[in-house]
Order: C-alpha cells, then sequence, then structure tokens
C-alpha cells in the first residue's frame, strides 16, 4: 500500500503504479463521468472508458496512454482499487471521516422504552 496519503497502488499488466489524488485528476474524474456518484455508476457498469480515464487521471497520462494497460489487465482486477481512488478524489485526497455522533448517540441510549 503506498506510504503516502491520497494515493492507491493499482496493478497493471502485471506491473506496480500509484495513482495520485491531485486537483488535475478530481476535475478529469468528475468532468469525463457526470461527477463522482457517475465515476461510482460508469466503474459498477464496468465502463472501459471509465476505468481508462481515471487511470490516467491518477498516473497524469492521456487515456490513450493507458488504455492497452487496462485491457491487458481486464477491469475486475481493477474495480476496488479505482473505487478507492474516486472515494479519495472526492474528499480531496484524503481518507473520509467517520460521522461524528454516532457512538454518542449509540452510547447515551438508557435502553429504556
Amino acid at each position: 500500500m503506498p506510504a503516502n496519503p491520497g494515493e492507491v497502488e493499482v496493478i497493471l499488466d502485471g506491473k506496480a503504479f500509484v495513482l495520485r489524488s491531485t486537483l488535475r485528476a478530481a476535475k478529469e474524474v468528475s468532468a469525463s463521468a457526470g461527477g463522482f456518484i457517475g465515476a461510482y455508476q460508469r466503474l459498477a457498469a464496468f465502463d472501459f472508458s471509465t476505468y481508462v480515464a481515471i487511470v490516467a487521471a491518477g498516473l497524469g497520462k492521456r487515456s490513450s496512454d493507458v488504455e492497452d494497460a487496462v485491457y491487458a489487465t481486464g477491469i475486475a482486477p481493477l474495480s476496488a482499487p479505482l473505487s478507492r481512488f474516486v472515494q479519495l478524489l472526492a474528499n480531496g485526497g484524503k481518507e473520509p471521516e467517520e460521522p461524528k455522533g454516532l457512538e454518542d448517540a449509540e452510547g447515551t441510549s438508557s435502553g429504556e422504552a
């Protein structure tokens, strides 16, 4: 796993690469997929062009530079790491925080009806 926050490692055609969360990558992914929700939906639909666009954005390359490697790798092995990468992009390259107050709400219940 990459040492730096906002990074996700992927294996493309047998070689390890690190996708980096940057403003440019976030803008490219959002624009190519109709927003981050669109990116998730297209990943779930196994849309090849979206997989290529996300990998290219994370590597700072053109889609044409990575499409052969994405094809050789296959979409299924990339699904989880690319979903994780989109999550990081949507959160400014940071890990999402747990919602506050959930533990307090559960912990303060007296259990009485």
